[in-house]
C-alpha cells in the first residue's frame, strides 16, 4: 500500500518544540514505515522522516514570517492532490481545507481532525 501523509506546514514534522498536529503525523508516519508501509510525507522541506519526503514550502511559516501562510498552504495541498493517482490513500492531517480537493480525485482521503480550527 502506498500512503500519502499530508502534514500541516505551520511547524516542521516532527516539530522542534510546539506542533501537536505535526507530532501526531510524524508518529503515525514513522510507525507505518517501521512496519514496511510505503509512505510519502508531504511536509515542510526541513522535516525529518524515514519516509519519502515531498515538499513545496521550504520551512515552517511560523518560523519565517516572510512566508504567506495561505499561499503556501494552498500550494502544499495542491501538490498532494496533483499526485493523488500515485497513492492508494491520502491521510489528511491538515484539517478541512484539503477536503475541497477530495472530490476531484479517485484516491480515498482519510481525514484526522485534531481539533477545531475555527469557532
Amino acid at each position: 500500500m502506498k500512503i500519502a501523509m499530508l502534514a500541516p506546514i505551520s511547524w516542521r514534522t516532527p516539530p522542534r518544540h510546539y506542533g501537536p498536529w505535526e507530532w501526531v503525523t510524524s508518529l503515525i508516519t514513522e510507525g507505518l514505515v517501521s512496519h514496511g508501509v510505503d509512505v510519502t510525507l508531504f511536509a515542510t522541506g526541513d522535516s525529518v522522516t524515514a519516509a519519502k519526503l515531498r515538499w513545496v514550502c521550504p520551512r515552517p511559516y511560523s518560523e519565517d514570517r516572510s512566508l504567506d501562510p495561505k499561499v503556501w498552504e494552498c500550494l502544499h495541498i495542491a501538490e498532494v492532490f496533483e499526485h493523488a493517482d500515485e497513492f492508494d490513500l491520502i491521510h489528511n492531517h491538515f484539517d478541512f481545507l484539503p477536503l475541497t480537493y477530495s472530490g476531484l480525485v479517485s484516491t480515498p482521503v482519510l481525514t484526522t481532525i485534531h481539533g477545531f480550527s475555527s469557532p
